[in-house]
């Protein structure tokens, strides 16, 4: 590391910050500034050279004798692109609020050693200072590696041990570190019923994290221009109570099984974490202070929906326990093919006959037709035949002739027993003839009155 492209990486013992060329040389001493400067990777004393006014090179930091970094290869190249990150965050924060005053730091400082010297893998953090007085302090750390929860413990002990319990100490991991525990996804309806459906990653939190949330920092995960913030997912399953069934079918088959959440902070014992996506512009919007105030907008609302879709959920089981479990209702029956009821048998008179049936309803409404007269197919009485006057001449005593005046002509043979009417329908009875037609009986001869005789003899 002989020239200033190998030297990125330097720590100001006095200022315990990390020294960035690009923003000038401002408050630093040139030389050797009795070992001030120290190499991030081989801890070795660094010479600022080019900061002299008048210097022909410009500033750059370098071994003694421009020796190279006494660092294995593999060791430097870790830690540069440790450092790197965290460099470009505290840019991309320095964009986000303007004025802030935004410093890489050390919190136990390089020569404590531990988990904070050379050999560590945390990287150093990100120190945010705002406020009127600038006692509004968070703590950023951006490990790019997986960290060993001994390195998590030690940094959370410093920080509070150098910026106060009441610093936000807040650590943003790759969407690596995500994916490495990622688990099923989770379907929220962040509008309610009847919003559309969104994706929400979960996965299981590492001991790392949650020794983070233990110890009251905050955990998240920043995906390029997104921000995942966790939030507890707990899943649990639907307990029938009395008039309760949940053995649906069907697209509701899962309804038994369900989930509530903890927020802000997902808590210890959460079943998994869900990750509320929000971008890092919301994030940083108050300078120097990271609000989250989308994430947990977004988290109340899942909150709310969680009630409604709990209580439509048992609803739907008491209203399925009802159909199954109750005697259905009773159908009205359709009027329509409800036929009329047949009347009840009457007793026969002597000589009358039994009523017919009632009409059913579709004779009831047919169009009624002209009646047509019939002639019972039984013969009437026989008639009287009409009063006629027969002289017999008798002989008489005294030879005399005396005429015998018989009475009207009568046939005394008996009637033939008339047969029984077919019923007759009460709805209509058709009127007698006005002349009844004159049926001779056999045998029956009438006799007949000559043209102008008036039966007298």
């Amino acid at each position: 590391m002989g020239d200033e492209t190998n030297t990125p990486w330097v720590y100001d013992r006095m200022t315990k910050w990390w020294v960035d060329l690009s923003q000038g040389t401002a408050g630093l001493e040139p030389g050797e500034a009795a070992g001030r400067y120290v190499c991030r990777t081989c801890r070795e004393n660094l010479i600022l050279r080019g900061a002299k006014p008048g210097a022909v090179n410009r500033p750059h930091f370098s071994h003694r004798r421009n020796a190279d970094c006494s660092a294995a290869p593999a060791v430097r190249e870790q830690l540069e692109l440790d450092d790197r990150i965290v460099i470009e965050f505290q840019q991309r924060i320095t964009r986000a609020w303007p004025g802030a005053h935004c410093v890489l730091e050390f919190p136990g400082g390089l020569d404590d050693g531990g988990a904070e010297g050379p050999s560590g893998v945390l990287p150093p953090a990100v120190v945010v200072r705002g406020g009127p007085d600038g006692r509004d302090v968070s703590v950023v750390e951006r490990p790019r590696r997986p960290v060993d929860t001994g390195e998590v413990q030690e940094r959370i002990r410093t920080v509070r041990a150098r910026y106060g319990a009441g610093a936000r100490h807040v650590w943003f991991w790759t969407t690596d570190a995500a994916a490495a525990g990622r688990l099923a996804d989770l379907q929220v309806a962040p509008q309610g019923r009847g919003g559309p459906l969104v994706d929400h990653m979960t996965i299981a939190p590492t001991a790392q994290q949650l020794a983070v949330i233990a110890a009251g920092g905050g955990v998240y995960f920043l995906d390029g221009a997104k921000v995942l913030v966790p939030y507890g997912v707990h899943d649990f399953t639907h307990q029938p109570r009395p008039g309760e069934d949940w053995n649906f079918t069907g697209g509701r088959r899962n309804w038994r099984h369900d989930w509530r959440i903890s927020r802000p902070v997902p808590a210890p014992d959460a079943s998994r974490w869900g990750l509320a996506p929000t971008s890092f512009d919301e994030l940083t919007r108050t300078r120097g202070v990271f609000t989250l105030t989308a994430a947990r907008d977004l988290m109340r609302a899942l909150q709310r929906v969680q009630t409604g879709r709990w209580n439509t959920r048992r609803r739907a089981a008491a209203a399925l326990y009802q159909d199954r479990h109750q005697p259905p209702l009773p159908t009205r029956p359709d009027p329509a093919n409800v036929p009329f009821p047949e009347p009840p048998a009457l007793l026969q008179d002597a000589g009358q006959a039994a009523p017919a049936s009632a009409p059913t309803r579709a004779e009831h409404h047919a169009a009624p037709e002209a009646p047509t007269p019939t002639i019972n197919a039984a013969p009437p009485p026989p008639r009287t035949a009409p009063a006629s006057t027969t002289t017999t001449m008798q002989p008489g005593p005294a030879g005399t002739q005396t005429a015998d005046h018989a009475g009207p002509a009568v046939d005394h043979s008996p009637a033939p027993p008339a047969p029984a009417d077919p019923p007759v329908r009460p709805a209509w009875i058709p009127p007698p003839p006005a002349y009844p037609p004159t049926v001779h009986l056999p045998g029956h001869q009438t006799q007949q009155t000559p043209p102008g005789s008036d039966g007298r003899g």
